[in-house]
């Protein structure tokens, strides 16, 4: 063979290396392209999942972190008095707000918005502990109540100012304010506990009750919030605005009381340090009147509040933020002689003409308890009643016990919280045997069943239980207040009380006697209005012992002054009841309060009824100085 066949046989033959090499290339190619193909199998499967299977649960994701939800306040119901005048309304209020995540920096800010509005230091510290806390993108309130030439200006400034936000709200305007601050109450900013209770409590600047009917019905008068759709940037900043929800409105509230009325018993109860007094409408329970002084403006405390003003009214010694109508626990003293009266025909210890003797004290073992004055000679309940005899009624609730004259007490009234939209009532105390055994872990004595027939020792009540044992007296059924009315309540039907009529009619022809007879302890308070009587009690209770009488002030060392009424006597439409702290004597300091505001209450009626016509305000309502005492 030649060489060049030799040759050309040769290259065609490739060497063994080189057949090993090409197979190696080829499981080498097999396994790059299955790994390949499995990793754009499992890159098809995870997509197939997520823009799948998986798609509207992060198409909520995606959406969360593009859009951006903002509650928008609701506005506050109104609240109005029986006559339509309104006593608590939402006013435009005009804000300033900073954003601060677009401040350069926010001290620089403030600064150049103190030129416009003035921003305290207080204010400032206020502003960047909030920026610290929450999102920079959330706005911080700096300023409300702007006047129309502050707003304008800074919207014209806007551009200029980075961060720089003003919009409209709401705020809380109270009319009638002193007179109605108790009852209507007041709102304020949440606190740290209620903001995680309510979303709607982050908004800046919104308020919510804090007293009153404000703090009662405050859901009901919240509304309910609406909503605004932004999207937002992936730094949180607003692009635009999507939509919104618009809020619900709350619920306008009417309310029982008069205004007018309420006016004249506030004016009335000034010349006292602290005093109250409660009238009802005892056809339909309606509060007509529910006065406390001290009082304060509720306006001082909801709205661009002043702190020093805040802080002197809520340190001051006469706490002008408590409501004594319905907070201020008293010893009833001799208003509680209607009680015992009753309670004594109820058990029949006493009989209607029955007389006792009264040398003006009483003894039992050791034990001497004084009457306020000796009466002589025999005395009946209508003479006890009439004249406050004290004997008379130590020896009544010494005949019947404490049992029986509790539960008469708490029959009429007494002892208990009353559900009519009033927050914060304190219970009083009507005490009996297992009382004090539960309260004490004593026994009772008959001492203090003795003294708690004048309503003294360990009894206690509110003037708004005082009304409505008045209330029950005089219709002879279980008065119950209510604040609030509705065009949907239906008249009242009240159950008649289990006492006696007969009995219930001696002991009103007693109080009657009080006002208007001879020797009546309030006789000097009569009503001034042809043919309309008043029937009432006065009462007087003491408050200090010999032991710390030394220790106090002349005016701490003054008993209280009690007084409960309703009228007319023959057909009663209003009762009431009056108690001035450190007053003296029931007939000298409550009963002439009771009388022009009843008088008061009675000529609003001059239209309805014929026995008023002629009768002028003047004539009927004019002070009387009133001198002695119930003891």
């Amino acid at each position: 063979m030649s060489k060049s066949r030799a040759l050309h046989y040769g290259a065609k033959k490739k060497p063994d290396y080189a057949r090993k090499q090409s197979y190696r290339f080829s499981r080498r190619a097999l396994l790059v392209g299955g790994a390949q193909a499995g990793l754009f199998c499992l890159l098809g499967w995870r997509l197939h999942q997520l823009q799948i299977k998986e798609a509207s649960e992060y198409r909520l994701l995606s959406d969360e972190n593009r859009l951006m939800m903002q509650l928008a306040a609701p506005s506050r119901g109104s609240i109005r008095d029986r006559t339509g005048a309104v006593l608590a309304e939402d006013r435009e209020n005009l804000r300033l707000l900073v954003l601060p995540a677009f401040c350069k920096s926010l001290p620089e800010t403030l600064d150049k918005l103190s030129h416009i509005v003035p921003i305290s230091r207080a204010t400032r510290d206020r502003i960047k502990r909030a920026a610290a806390r929450q999102s920079g993108y959330y706005p911080v309130l700096v300023a409300e109540g702007l006047t129309w030439r502050q707003f304008s200006l800074l919207n014209v400034l806007a551009p200029q100012i980075p961060g720089l936000r003003t919009d409209r709200s709401a705020y809380r305007k109270y009319y009638h304010a002193r007179p109605m601050a108790h009852l209507v109450g007041y709102v304020g900013m949440a606190g740290k506990g209620e903001v995680d209770l309510d979303p709607v409590m982050r908004l800046p600047g919104f308020r919510a009750g804090r007293s009153g009917i404000e703090k009662t019905f405050d859901e009901q008068l919240r509304g309910t919030p609406g909503t605004r759709k932004f999207e937002v940037d992936s730094r949180g900043r607003v692009v635009r605005e999507l939509g919104a929800t618009p809020s619900t409105p709350g619920k306008d509230l009417v309310l029982s009381i008069d205004h007018h009325l309420q006016t004249v018993a506030q004016e009335r109860l000034k010349e006292h340090r602290v005093a109250s007094v409660v009238v009802l409408d005892v056809e339909t329970g309606g509060i007509l009147a529910l006065a406390s002084t001290p009082t304060f403006d509720p306006n001082d405390v909801v709205f661009r509040v002043d702190p020093k003003t805040w802080g002197r009214i809520a340190r001051a010694k006469d706490q002008p933020l408590q409501n004594r109508a319905i907070r201020g626990q008293y010893p009833p003293g001799s208003t509680f002689k209607v009680v015992t009266a009753l309670a004594g025909l109820h058990a029949g210890v006493i009989e209607p003409q029955e007389t006792m003797r009264c040398p003006g004290v009483y003894r039992l073992g050791r034990a001497r308890f004084r009457c306020w004055k000796s009466h002589g000679g025999g005395i009946n309940v209508h003479e006890a009643i009439k004249q406050s005899c004290d004997v008379y009624f130590y020896e009544t609730a010494k005949r019947m016990g404490i049992d029986h004259l509790a539960a008469v007490a708490r029959h009429l009234g007494l002892g208990r919280i009353y559900d009519c939209g009033l927050p914060g009532q304190k219970e009083g105390i009507i005490p009996d045997v297992a009382w004090k055994r539960t309260h004490l872990m004593q026994p009772w004595y008959g001492g203090e069943t003795v003294i708690a027939g004048i309503g003294q020792g360990f009894v206690s009540s509110t003037p708004l239980q005082l009304a409505v044992m008045a209330g029950r007296v005089a219709t002879g059924r279980a008065v119950l207040p209510k604040l609030v009315l509705s065009p949907d309540d239906p008249d009242p039907e009240w159950p008649l009380l289990q006492l006696d009529p007969r009995h219930l009619d001696i002991v009103r022809r007693g109080m009657i006697g009080v006002v208007n007879e001879p020797r009546g302890t309030a006789r000097r308070s009569a009503l001034k209005i042809p043919d309309v009587l008043m029937a009432g009690k006065t009462g007087t209770s003491q408050v200090v012992n010999a032991h710390n009488e030394h220790k106090l002030s002349p005016y701490k060392r003054e008993t209280h002054a009690l007084f409960v009424a309703y009228a007319p006597a023959d057909k009663p439409r209003y009762a009431a009841a009056c108690v001035v702290e450190h007053g003296g004597g029931g007939s000298s300091a409550a009963a002439p309060i009771v009388k022009d505001v009843m008088t008061e209450a009675l000529l609003r009626d001059a239209a309805k009824s014929p026995a008023f016509a002629g009768t002028s305000a003047e004539t009927a309502s004019g002070k009387i100085a009133v001198v002695g005492d119930d003891g």
